[in-house]
């Protein structure tokens, strides 16, 4: 008996060990563009994840799926529940900008709701490698799709965070989504190196900036949304953190 009560007392201390994920929120970031955020667990600590929704006379663009997992896609389910509660629009397509779970997690639930998902053909690979479907690798390394009249750039600048991380650029708008090659001006750590190129990643914030410089809101993967600031600070937490390397 004595045992037993170990037993439940160690589960129930494990369970309030393991911290719950928030619901994913949609904000408004511009005229049709809307920020959406979800959680995943990393390192047993709720770690938030930023996307874009972009409303078109076409449909719903999204911007990387929510952060899920091959076991658990509810983050992307509750993203298309929204989609369809409140911007009443069917979703037409999914880009995602590397192969990490906080980008592709939630690719079986949009392929279930009929979703289309493109990608480069090098995160594709990566995709199925980490256990996901493959997205379409269709994306060339420059390319402006035309999804309703609305101009969206897909931008591979080189290596950094990832060997396949891309950028998405609204010119419209002026809003750059730089996914996780970008860190938040709320951010002084370079977050996970497991896929990175630190020797190339402060090369790649350059084209960045030498093209999107002018951006008037900038996304980071996670933590706060800025404006071309946190562009340059990318670039010094980079070069800070390469220069302690040597």
């Amino acid at each position: 008996m004595r045992l037993l009560l170990f037993f439940l007392l160690l589960a129930g201390f494990a369970q309030a060990q393991t911290p719950q994920k928030p619901k994913v929120r949609v904000t408004p970031l511009s005229d049709g563009v809307y920020l959406h955020v979800s959680y995943g667990i990393y390192r047993n600590t709720a770690i938030s994840s930023n996307g874009l929704l972009i409303k078109t006379p076409d449909g719903v663009v999204l911007v990387d799926t929510g952060w899920d997992t091959p076991d658990d896609t509810d983050n992307t389910r509750q993203l298309l529940r929204y989609v369809a509660d409140s911007l009443r629009q069917p979703v037409r397509l999914c880009i995602v900008t590397h192969a990490h779970d906080d980008r592709v997690g939630g690719i079986a639930e949009l392929r279930r709701a009929g979703v289309r998902v493109v990608s480069t053909p090098l995160t594709a690979q990566n995709a199925v490698k980490a256990g996901y479907p493959a997205p379409e690798g269709i994306l060339p390394a420059d390319t402006t799709l035309v999804i309703g009249q609305v101009p969206i750039r897909c931008f591979f600048p080189g290596e950094g965070h990832t060997r396949d991380n891309i950028v998405v650029w609204l010119p419209t708008q002026r809003i750059l989504h730089g996914g996780c090659l970008v860190k938040s001006v709320a951010v002084f750590g370079m977050g996970n190196l497991a896929d990175a190129n630190v020797q190339e990643w402060a090369n790649s914030v350059r084209r960045v900036i030498a093209r999107f410089g002018d951006a008037r809101i900038v996304v980071p993967g996670h933590e706060d949304v800025s404006d071309h600031r946190a562009l340059e600070h990318t670039l010094r937490l980079v070069e800070k953190y390469v220069a302690g390397k040597k």
